[in-house]
C-alpha cells in the first residue's frame, strides 16, 4: 500500500491500523535513513534523486515504510519514480513475488539513480578541471553551486548505505538467501557512491584552492607591481611638484628650454629608477 502524506485522511488510516511508533514514523517531517527492526516489522526509511519536473535531483526525496512478513505500507510526500517503476511493472503483471524481492527491487532502482546522478556530478566535475587547466572562464556559481550538490547527495547516501547494510543482514527473517544477495550487491554499490561522492566533493574543494590561490597570486603580483610604479613616481611627482610653486626666486622661469631640461631630468630619473629595481631584483 503506497500513501500519499499530502492527503489528510491518510494520517487516521496509519493511526487506526498501524503501530503507533511506525505511524508516527510515517508521519515525521524530517526523515533519514534507517532500518530498525520493531516487535514483528520493520520500520525502513530511505531517499531517492529528486527527478521530479524542475526540480534538482540532489534534493532527494523521502520514502518511508512499515514492512511486515506480509504487508508493505509506504508513503511519501513527492512521487519516488522507483517506487513509481514497480508500480508500472505491477500493471504489466511482473510485479514482486514476495516482500524481500520488492526491497531488493526497491533499493536496487533507488540506487541506480542515485549512481546516474553522481556519475553526472563526477562528470560535471571533470569539465570544470579541463576548463582550470586550459585557463577557460568557468560559469558563474558553476563551482559553488556543484560544491552544495555533492553535500546534498552525501548528507543521505552515508545514512542509506548503513540502512541498506543493516537490510541486508537480516538473514534470519522473511528475506530470501537470493534476495539477501541482491541487497548485499546494493549495499556495496552504495558504499561505492559515498566513496565517488568523496572523492568529488575533495576535487572540487582542490579546484576552489586552486581558483582561491591564483586570485590571490594575481592579486599579490599587481599589488606589487603597483607599489613599484608608485616608488618610482613618487621622486618624480616632488620633483614637479617643487618646481610647480608659485612663488618667487623660482630658477629657469625666464629660460626657453626650461621645461624641456626638466622633462628631460625626469625621464633620466624615472630610467635610472628603473635600472636600479631591475637589478635589485625587485621587477
Amino acid at each position: 500500500m503506497h500513501l500519499d502524506l499530502q492527503d489528510e485522511a491518510v494520517r487516521s488510516w496509519t493511526k487506526n491500523h498501524l503501530p503507533d511508533i511506525a505511524a508516527r514514523a510515517l508521519w515525521q517531517s524530517e526523515t533519514r535513513p534507517r532500518c530498525e527492526r520493531l516487535e514483528n516489522g520493520l520500520i525502513l526509511n530511505l531517499r531517492g534523486v529528486n527527478l521530479n519536473p524542475e526540480s534538482d535531483p540532489e534534493d532527494m526525496v523521502s520514502l518511508r515504510m512499515w514492512v511486515t512478513e506480509s504487508a508493505i505500507v509506504s508513503a511519501r510526500i513527492r512521487k519516488v519514480w522507483a517506487i513509481d517503476a514497480i508500480r508500472q511493472s505491477a500493471q504489466a503483471g511482473t510485479a514482486p513475488v514476495s516482500v524481500g524481492r520488492f526491497l531488493a527491487e526497491l533499493t536496487h532502482g533507488l540506487t541506480n539513480r542515485i549512481e546516474t546522478v553522481s556519475l553526472g556530478l563526477e562528470e560535471q566535475t571533470d569539465e570544470l578541471e579541463e576548463a582550470v587547466a586550459e585557463n577557460r572562464p568557468l560559469p558563474v556559481g558553476k563551482l559553488s553551486r556543484l560544491r552544495q550538490a555533492v553535500i546534498k547527495m552525501r548528507r543521505f547516501i552515508n545514512p542509506q548505505r548503513e540502512a541498506i547494510a543493516t537490510l541486508a543482514g537480516l538473514e534470519n527473517w522473511i528475506i530470501a538467501p537470493d534476495e539477501i544477495a541482491l541487497l548485499r550487491e546494493t549495499a556495496n554499490r552504495t558504499r561505492r557512491i559515498v566513496e565517488e561522492l568523496d572523492a568529488t566533493r575533495d576535487r572540487l574543494s582542490a579546484l576552489q584552492d586552486h581558483i582561491e590561490a591564483d586570485r590571490a597570486h594575481a592579486l599579490s603580483r599587481n599589488s606589487y607591481v603597483l607599489s613599484v610604479v608608485a616608488a618610482i613616481f613618487l621622486p618624480l611627482g616632488f620633483l614637479t611638484g617643487l618646481f610647480g610653486v608659485n612663488v618667487a626666486g623660482m630658477p629657469g622661469t625666464s629660460a626657453p628650454l626650461a621645461f624641456w631640461m626638466l622633462t628631460g631630468v625626469s625621464i633620466l630619473g624615472g630610467l635610472a629608477l628603473f635600472v636600479i629595481f631591475k637589478f635589485s631584483k625587485w621587477l
